[in-house]
């Protein structure tokens, strides 16, 4: 009777272990901005293919794409992948379309795209983030009985060393994180990928990781000695790839590691780094260039269901946050101080040329060259004055939304809002 009862025990046991690994589930998760600019990005068709043809031979299971901005291009990829990676979403927004994509192994349930208020601006032709209309992208998969929260996005980049989109950034990370913490909830695991355009320690990438308690493999990688699990490197203006200015590489080989794969679990999974790393450092098989001007990045995730009593929510690693709050507050200060020096610079600008033109009715001599100095002043303070009054009052405007939300965060995590805040507001009607 004893042993009868010994091996019920473990059969029981048994089956409990068998049903948590059959619970359990991967993911491998890989991430690249593919610079698919039309005209503009070099060797673009070739190197959509050779992206493609990778994708057709990986284990993939959920792929995230930037600066696809050609439709078509996506729709190649789309049909390409159709065997693997037979679900899919292309966030269209803006002129050009936001370049963003995710293609999945599994069915995708839901869709969303936040297009960010601050995005660039228009008259930065050649930066062209503003006719991206770019944003964030959400797609929750049905993995099985699992949910899937699946983030894609591309953060404004720097572009010079003064970094004059720095408020921009800052308020687009916000906007994300935001995102992330007010939708994982419903979600075994949450993921974001894509090109962040900040490194560890800015800013910006603070933000993204302590709002929403998302977790970076590669602060996880560093403490492995599993050799299976490799270091990646830079994934921006790195000396392996070659689209890196030479000078770049000769001053910072390693490049910058912009392009992240960042996750949060649910506090009933728990989350093992399989593997971890940048794919596609080398150059395209039988080609002298890279795959993209930025280095992918892949992530192998084991998640494993854990006990009830062994559960615990995830906390933000940096316990200061509230510094990382204040400091993108000051940003918004500043930049709002910019706006208002750069209306003012515009609208003198704009009304000393058109007093100029007003002024000199008459005087100018009747020939051709004279005309066309006309023109050109007359459309320099056309452009002046619609850069000091619309478009700085929309600049304005999104800065507020972004700053007011901040305050609110700031008030409403440290205690500062008091029930007299209420009863203010509602004797002003509010």
């Amino acid at each position: 009777m004893k042993k009868t009862l010994n091996c019920v025990a473990l059969f029981i046991k048994f089956s409990e272990v068998k049903s948590v690994f059959a619970m359990a589930f991967t993911l491998n998760i890989f991430t690249l901005n593919c610079w698919g600019i039309p005209v503009v990005s070099k060797n673009r068709k070739e190197r959509i293919h050779a992206i493609s043809k990778y994708l057709l031979e990986s284990s993939h299971t959920l792929v995230c794409l930037q600066e696809v901005w050609s439709e078509n291009d996506y729709l190649f990829l789309k049909d390409s992948l159709k065997t693997v990676l037979p679900y899919s979403y292309y966030f269209y927004s803006g002129v050009l379309g936001s370049g963003l994509c995710i293609f999945s192994k599994w069915v995708i349930q839901d869709v969303f795209f936040h297009q960010w208020p601050l995005n660039g601006y228009i008259h930065k032709i050649h930066h062209g983030d503003w006719f991206g209309g770019k944003g964030v992208g959400l797609c929750r998969i049905k993995c099985g009985e699992r949910l899937v929260n699946i983030y894609c996005t591309h953060l404004h980049a720097e572009y010079h060393d003064d970094d004059m989109y720095l408020a921009h950034r800052v308020l687009q990370a916000y906007s994300t994180a935001e995102l992330v913490n007010l939708t994982k909830s419903p979600a075994d695991v949450s993921i974001l990928a894509g090109d962040l355009n900040t490194a560890p320690g800015d800013l910006s990438y603070r933000i993204i990781t302590q709002l929403p308690s998302l977790v970076d493999p590669f602060d996880l990688v560093r403490e492995e000695t599993d050799p299976k699990v490799s270091k990646p490197s830079g994934t921006c203006d790195n000396a392996n790839n070659s689209y890196t200015d030479p000078k770049s590489a000769q001053a910072s080989p390693d490049g910058k590691r912009i392009d992240h794969i960042l996750f949060h679990v649910s506090p009933s999974w728990r989350a093992e780094v399989v593997n971890f790393g940048n794919p596609l450092e080398d150059r395209v098989p039988g080609q002298p260039f890279s795959y993209s001007d930025h280095n992918a990045v892949s992530l192998e995730l084991r998640l494993k269901p854990i006990s009830p009593k062994l559960s615990q929510r995830q906390t933000s690693k940096d316990s200061s946050f509230d510094v990382t709050i204040s400091q993108a507050i000051k940003v918004c200060e500043d930049a709002m101080e910019t706006i208002n020096k750069s209306k003012r610079l515009f609208l003198t600008s704009g009304g000393l040329l058109f007093m100029f033109l007003l002024g000199t009715v008459g005087f100018w001599p009747n020939k051709i060259i004279y005309d066309i100095i006309k023109i050109i002043l007359t459309g320099f303070c056309f452009y002046y004055t619609l850069m000091g009054t619309l478009w700085n009052k929309i600049e304005m405007n999104s800065l507020k939304a972004g700053f007011n939300a901040l305050q609110n965060f700031n008030k409403t995590r440290n205690g500062i809002v008091k029930v007299t805040d209420y009863e203010e507001n509602e004797s002003n009607g509010n």
